[in-house]
């Protein structure tokens, strides 16, 4: 009993306020590493290629801090490095976007894409709500969609990028801190974020009679390794940008070899450049001046001339054999979806000869090239409506709600619509009860929660 009272003294003894915190603090580290940091669904990335393994890893960064806290709460080390060990993790972890953007740029076109198609849609429903509120569509028209998102274009086009204007798109595009990144983000990043503010709380909290005099000391300490990881940053975008630019001179001088090799060096050293079209115009044009043409970006050139006449079916064989070419170029995949969703939207607007029936096989043709294609799902769940196959049109309203279900915040307008289909195919089957329910939730999000459980 004398052994085990005095085991208990000593852990009492041991613990203060500093401990508890800097204990919460990593216990808050590894839950942030429960699941992904970033959210898409998962047959849009197996149809891309793509996967979040860098997501997936970067959680290793927060769960070994937390188990150094945790070793910290039992031993005491010393503590001006601890503190500027944590600072150091927390700046890597704000830093997970950059990385995210710069080396799976595929994730973020999606990521784009998904973003402007839920705003296109909200639009066309907030424009049309009178409209598609009812149950006959038939005059309802269709908007043409916009040119695929790009993951990143150049972000030096002239000689004004260092300009404010250009310094936010550096922030917003560069570093990944843009809207529509952000829109399918886990919380448990922000998690992570809190777990590091907590911890450095706690470390502070020992030393609180001159806790500002330590912190601006770390401060003063960490600046000039933070100003060598911003050059270093700067750096690694720039000069990528700078010779890419300069490619454009190469070009215009008929250095078309020179610039064919150094623009398959800058694809894979700065991946974002693979999301910029004129960078493949360029170089397939320059590998065809140098009598070494690419098949793939040959047929990209072609599809990207037909699509920006409106040839959309010239468009779409240029595009499809560019993409048996090189199944992993996901501007080709993004630019085949379009052409084929403006060939749906052609046949769905014909003033004199609507065919909802045939708008509704290219959108469904889209769905296996682009799976969950927001446009593509909104436009045949209407195209399916009005040619009366309400039971279809409710599997695709379905198929809308499980959709905006990896989105941090799910488009109400398109959610409403979703569930108002739902409640015509209740009415159809006569199940009125179920019918009142789809239709007040297709005007009431509170009462989303209700069909979530029933789905469940």
């Amino acid at each position: 009993m004398k052994i085990v009272s005095r085991s208990l003294n000593w852990t009492l003894s041991q613990v203060n306020r500093q401990k508890i915190i800097l204990f919460v603090g990593s216990l808050v580290l590894i839950l942030s590493a429960r699941s992904a940091w970033y959210t898409l669904p998962s047959d849009t990335l197996e149809s891309f290629g793509v996967s979040l393994t860098i997501a997936n890893y970067y959680r290793i960064v927060p769960v070994l801090f937390g188990l150094l806290g945790i070793f910290l709460t039992v031993w005491q080390v010393r503590k001006q490095a601890l503190r500027l060990l944590f600072w150091s993790g927390l700046l890597i972890v704000l830093l997970f976007p950059y990385f995210q953007v710069t080396w799976s740029p595929a994730i973020t076109f999606l990521a784009n894409n998904y973003s402007s198609q839920n705003a296109r849609v909200d639009r066309h429903v907030e424009r049309n709500f009178s409209e598609i509120q009812s149950q006959w569509k038939q005059n309802i028209l269709l908007d043409e969609p916009d040119t695929p998102y790009a993951s990143l274009n150049a972000l030096i086009k002239n000689s004004s990028f260092l300009q404010v204007p250009s310094l936010e798109k550096f922030i917003a595009s560069v570093l990944g801190y843009d809207v529509s990144f952000f829109g399918y983000i886990s919380l448990n990043w922000a998690i992570a974020i809190l777990g590091f503010s907590i911890s450095l709380f706690g470390l502070y909290l020992g030393e609180s009679d001159k806790a500002l005099q330590l912190m601006a000391r770390d401060m003063r300490n960490l600046l000039p390794w933070f100003l060598v990881g911003l050059l270093f940053l700067a750096i690694s975008v720039l000069v990528p940008n700078i010779i890419n630019y300069q490619l454009n001179i190469y070009y215009a001088k008929g250095e078309y070899g020179f610039v064919q090799s150094m623009s398959k060096t800058l694809a894979t050293l700065y991946p974002p450049l693979q999301g910029d079209n004129f960078f493949w115009e360029r170089m397939a044009k320059a590998g065809y001046y140098n009598e070494q043409p690419n098949t793939s970006l040959v047929e990209l050139v072609k599809g990207l001339e037909g699509y920006r006449q409106k040839d959309w079916d010239n468009a779409e064989t240029h595009f499809q054999e560019s993409l048996n070419l090189q199944p992993k170029n996901f501007l080709v995949r993004g630019y085949l979806a379009a052409a084929i969703l403006n060939q749906g939207i052609r046949n769905f607007n014909s003033p004199s000869n609507r065919n909802a029936a045939s708008a509704a096989d290219s959108f469904e043709r889209i769905l296996t090239i682009f799976p969950n294609h927001t446009e593509a799902l909104y436009d045949l769940m209407l195209a399916r409506a009005v040619n009366g196959e309400f039971d279809k049109s409710a599997d695709t309203a379905l198929k809308i709600i499980e959709t905006q279900k990896y989105a941090q915040r799910p488009r109400s307008a398109l959610l409403g619509q979703a569930y108002l289909h739902l409640a015509w195919k209740g009415f159809k089957d006569k199940d009125y009860k179920n019918a009142w329910l789809r239709y007040r939730q297709s005007l009431d999000d509170s009462a989303w929660k209700i069909v979530v459980e029933e789905e469940q």
